[in-house]
């Protein structure tokens, strides 16, 4: 597979959470996952939701449309063969294609920070699957997932335990292990019946951790799946969030995902000014401006913004946050952020010297 498997997606959230893959939707590496949650933002970040492996079952013919690596170098299924297409505007999108049908999946993570230290959202990632074809199918998606920190990999252990409480269209899921309890999350869906089938899938192979060196095997529990039938131009949104579920969060519907990139788009705009042409407007320089979004996240521990020095691995560090200031902040024209960067720092300088990290890293 030249390059879908090298050639990689991020989104983040604004509070140190991100999702991150691969074009071919193999995962090779411990970081890539659909909602890694910063439990102590931006810090603390947690995998909790792997991924959902589906197939499609069209005129009694069910087909994979994942990709793994395993052990022993074995590449199975082979969903990337079906892949038509990939683009990542306004988010991320796959299209697996076969004669007489066609399968969409977008995800989306909403920005979980509105700038001032009350505005703190949630940990999140929104799904859609659009169908089309000439006959009904039957989409299946197992959850993949997991409780560990980012940088560690997860194993079988007879003292892990995954509990999940089934509710109408949605299932509440948490770790235990020795009587202690993991980040609580849950994911909902606007349509299909789910099935509790636990299981184990054993030795996920990531090939850049074993060229870095490190620990490349992982263990994936898989708690049910979800069985969902389309009509052709049907929709199946989804919704992976932490925490246990509000009773007064409003029903999920397929208007959500769309009003949620129209939110991010709009969110976008206003930063940086797309619409008033205060910035050049090429796609590139729109791109990039994107990308350095990403490396803005708040600070629970000073109710501030600071900058993440990269990803997938490292926090936020003072040395690289002032190296990157002029570029993310006033080349851009956010000025606002450029100050809280350096108030954030500026709090903890003495004799002249801020630190590298924060006291509570």
């Amino acid at each position: 597979m030249p390059d879908l498997d090298t050639r990689e997606w991020l989104l983040t959230n604004g509070l140190g959470s991100f999702a991150s893959g691969t074009i071919s939707d193999v995962r090779t590496r411990t970081y890539h996952g659909w909602l890694f949650a910063a439990t102590n933002p931006p810090s603390g970040r947690t995998l909790v939701f792997s991924h959902l492996e589906a197939s499609l079952e069209v005129s009694g013919r069910a087909i994979a449309l994942g990709t793994n690596f395993w052990g022993h170098e074995q590449i199975s299924p082979q969903g990337y063969k079906l892949l038509d297409s990939f683009d990542i505007n306004p988010v991320p999108q796959w299209i697996w294609k076969q004669d007489n049908w066609q399968l969409s999946r977008q995800l989306l993570m909403p920005h979980g920070w509105g700038g001032g230290k009350n505005d703190i959202g949630s940990h999140r990632l929104l799904i859609q699957y659009r169908y089309e074809g000439s006959d009904p199918a039957i989409l299946r998606l197992r959850l993949l997932i997991g409780d560990r920190d980012f940088h560690h990999q997860q194993k079988v252990d007879s003292g892990l335990e995954f509990s999940q409480l089934l509710a109408q269209n949605q299932v509440c899921l948490q770790a235990i292990f020795s009587g202690d309890f993991g980040t609580p999350w849950h994911l909902r869906w606007t349509q299909g019946e789910y099935q509790a089938d636990a299981v184990w899938y054993w030795d996920y192979q990531l090939p850049f951790e074993k060229e870095r060196g490190l620990g490349d095997r992982e263990d994936l529990y898989s708690p049910g799946y979800l069985t969902v039938t389309l009509q052709p131009g049907d929709t199946v949104t989804l919704e992976a969030q932490t925490g246990f579920p509000d009773q007064l969060q409003s029903i999920l519907t397929p208007e959500i995902f769309a009003a949620a990139v129209e939110a991010e788009q709009e969110r976008l705009s206003q930063i940086f000014g797309w619409g008033e042409n205060q910035l050049p407007t090429s796609p590139i320089w729109q791109q990039l401006l994107k990308a350095s979004d990403q490396f803005i996240v708040y600070r629970a521990s000073i109710a501030g913004p600071t900058v993440i020095a990269g990803y997938h691995w490292f926090n936020d560090w003072g040395r690289d946050t002032l190296i990157a200031l002029p570029g993310l902040a006033l080349v851009t024209q956010r000025f606002e952020l450029a100050k809280g960067l350096l108030q954030t720092f500026g709090r903890y300088c003495r004799h002249g010297l801020i630190p590298n990290v924060f006291p509570d890293v």
